[in-house]
């Protein structure tokens, strides 16, 4: 089994269990989705940004070639030459070419508007699945400890409450909720598992498995997320585009 590498390094495989191998390719398929999105989108702005300075190079050369146009109408005293009539074709051309590129540039930007949405949408989808393989990962490593360790935990923690209860009965009585047994190992568990646990930074460096995948998901992805507009904004978007394009249509 492959580990995907979110630093593009060499690949280890791994022995992991079933449901983990199960999440794992759940991750790898919008891993793939997303990345493909990504990888359509920066195509599209790519193709948008030669389109747009092949427009202005054709801006130049007819704003160049009217000019021209222009210095010999004045030389030749209005007198329009072939060479001025084949000129001034050409300048023709070169206003339908513009207008094209206008409508061609409207037709890509309209499309490409809404690809950032799709990556975005399988951005979601893919950090989704690599947290529900984290997690997948970690009750497994969890349950391996419990499975390993978890009797000698319960009994010690066990014999804690009789001792700590004891202790505190002896000296000042038992009150509840205060110095109970149950409430002194509740305590005793809170400072000394629950509360470093908490502080605790989220990481298992000597775990090979998560230290190839990451506690999280690429950070493009959730950049991508970010650079898109919320779901709600983009409902009121497409209901603003439908409409013009209703009313242009009327």
């Amino acid at each position: 089994m492959t580990i995907p590498d979110q630093s593009n390094k060499s690949t280890a495989d791994f022995s992991i269990p079933a449901a983990t191998q199960q999440a794992l390719e759940k991750v790898n398929a919008a891993k793939s989705a997303w990345t493909e999105a990504r990888r359509k989108q920066t195509d599209a702005a790519a193709m948008l940004a030669t389109i747009r300075k092949r427009r202005v190079e054709t801006e130049t050369e007819a704003k160049a070639q009217n000019e021209e146009w222009r210095q010999m109408f004045h030389e030749n005293q209005g007198q329009v030459t072939p060479k001025m009539k084949k000129l001034r074709a050409e300048i023709a051309l070169g206003r339908e070419t513009l207008d094209e590129f206008d409508d061609l540039l409207a037709a890509h930007a309209g499309e490409n508007e809404y690809l950032p949405w799709k990556t975005a949408e399988l951005a979601r989808s893919y950090i989704q699945a690599h947290d529900n393989l984290i997690e997948t990962h970690v009750t497994q490593l969890w349950h391996d400890f419990m499975k390993q360790h978890g009797q000698t935990l319960i009994q010690l923690l066990s014999l804690l409450k009789v001792t700590k209860g004891r202790s505190a009965s002896s000296v000042i009585g038992v009150v509840h909720s205060v110095n109970d047994p149950e409430t002194l190992l509740r305590d005793f568990v809170t400072s000394s598992i629950t509360n470093p646990a908490l502080k605790q930074n989220a990481s298992l460096q000597n775990d090979p498995f998560l230290n190839k995948i990451g506690v999280l998901a690429d950070n493009s992805a959730y950049q991508d997320i970010q650079n898109a507009p919320s779901p709600a904004a983009q409902i009121r978007i497409q209901k603003q585009r439908e409409k013009a394009k209703k009313d242009q249509s009327l």
